[in-house]
């Protein structure tokens, strides 16, 4: 046997996934790449990841058991790479767990060998479009940006075109986070969003979902940043333990905020040095929730050298990540939005304070999989505008806990089988000047792919119309 096989480490991808560039498909390339022994794992069939699959045929060290799994595996391997898709409750995850096998996954090997600057992105809502709207920052101040991570594009899929003075902008979900603090590393500059609750079908409380954000923060070093909602309760509390520098953003100025609102305009501090930026009045994406982004986003860019010039210049222009409340089309005087990435009862709340008006009918698509998620102050505000929302239900497993709080506010609704029979139900109630909104409040699970192809087949029913 030659040093070189001697030498070859065995990795089990564990969960390959169905994302042509996510983390799974691009651990297992990786790997392959640098000629290790590869076990490709995941519970679904060969032909429901046959793309990525594909990616991996060529590859002789590589070999695939798909359709079921083994903890023989787990057993075989000296690393486990773990989809982030893969929960903590997962049989093959717990006995590696229980065997101390070190767990990676596509973003902590990415951190590890990253040549240049890292800046980390969470929160239960809005980190995609905090994540974009930095990377757009830091392009129009001049900057070579690559941005990756939960938005679907693996930051591995990159790593080899980096340079020294390049910027990494990475989007990171509780999942991809909770491996990332068991490996030990975390951005150089990490943004908190917000907490909200979410995932607990997953998590033991809201806290213990926190606990799992707060890794980006855990293992940086004293002269990396630290940027959290100030505003926030929960991350409040992470402000003390942070081995960082903390620069964070609120409505209003507090100690240790960067970034805040003072008479309309967002004011930025650096050192004793206060600078006016923008009138929240010329930010091109509305809703208060992006005002937020926009607070998180500025901090983070000016931390990474953007300039005041290409930050303003973003405010201003950037529109927006699709998915994300996305204005679709207007027909017949009818207009579109898909906000599918809206997964929780609070982001169903923020698209409906956005279009619920009194002088037209909101006609609101919702409904899913269970997360475990409460939906009592959702039909709350939704009592408030019933007389102006129609509500079509997609039925699925959180169909009893959304049905059971909408009843107890004597809230009317419609039940439906398919997206494309609730979408039909709302054209024809919808007069000119209305809305339809896909704004699910649920995971997409069971019913679709995922919820970007569900947000997809909306976008087909919408451009048949």
């Amino acid at each position: 046997m030659t040093s070189r096989a001697k030498n070859k480490q065995k990795i089990l991808i564990l969960g390959l996934g169905r994302y042509a560039t996510g983390s799974g498909v691009s651990a297992a390339l990786y790997f392959a790449k640098k000629g290790e022994e590869v076990i490709v794992t995941d519970a679904f069939p060969a032909n429901e990841v046959k793309d990525n699959v594909a990616q991996l045929k060529k590859f002789k060290n590589v070999k695939f058991h798909l359709g079921g799994l083994s903890l023989k595996d787990v057993e075989w391997a000296d690393i486990i790479a773990k989809n982030p898709g893969v929960r903590r409750n997962d049989p093959m995850y717990i006995h590696a767990k229980k065997l101390g096998k070190p767990i990676i996954n596509d973003v902590s090997i990415f951190f590890e060998k990253c040549p240049c600057k890292t800046i980390g992105i969470t929160g239960t809502r809005g980190k995609s479009t905090t994540t974009a709207w930095i990377g757009d920052m830091l392009k129009r101040s001049g900057k070579k940006v690559y941005v990756g991570g939960n938005i679907t594009v693996s930051p591995l899929t990159f790593l080899l075109k980096l340079k020294k003075t390049d910027i990494a902008v990475i989007e990171l979900s509780s999942w991809m986070l909770e491996t990332c603090g068991e490996v030990g590393i975390s951005p150089n500059i990490a943004v908190w969003t917000n907490v909200m609750r979410d995932h607990l079908n997953t998590y033991d409380g809201i806290e213990d979902y926190a606990e799992a954000k707060a890794q980006i923060m855990r293992h940086q070093k004293p002269s990396d940043v630290f940027i959290p909602n100030l505003d926030d309760k929960l991350i409040s509390g992470y402000v003390y333990e942070a081995p960082s520098v903390v620069k964070g953003f609120s409505y209003k100025k507090k100690v240790k905020s960067s970034a805040w609102i003072s008479k309309n305009k967002i004011v930025i501090k650096d050192g004793k040095k206060i600078t006016e930026v923008i009138s929240i009045n010329n930010i091109g994406l509305s809703g208060k929730h992006n005002i937020k982004n926009a607070l998180a986003a500025i901090v983070a860019a000016k931390e990474a050298g953007a300039t005041l010039r290409g930050i303003r210049e973003s405010l201003a222009k950037f529109t927006g990540m699709p998915y994300r409340q996305e204005i679709i089309a207007t027909k017949n005087g009818i207009t579109f939005v898909n906000d599918t990435t809206s997964t929780t009862p609070d982001a169903a709340s923020a698209a409906i304070e956005r279009f619920a008006d009194k002088n037209r009918t909101l006609h609101w698509i919702c409904g899913g999989a269970e997360k475990d998620l409460p939906y009592d102050d959702l039909a709350t505000l939704v009592a408030l505008h019933s007389s102006n929302i129609d509500i079509q239900v997609l039925d699925g497993t959180a169909y009893k806990r959304f049905a059971s709080a909408m009843k107890k506010r004597g809230i009317q609704y419609t039940k439906n089988e398919s997206l494309k029979s609730a979408f039909n139900n709302c054209l024809s109630k919808a007069k000119k000047g209305d809305i339809i909104l896909l704004s699910p409040a649920c995971a997409s699970f069971g019913l679709f792919k995922n919820e970007f192809d569900r947000g997809d087949q909306f976008n087909e029913l919408v451009k048949k119309h």
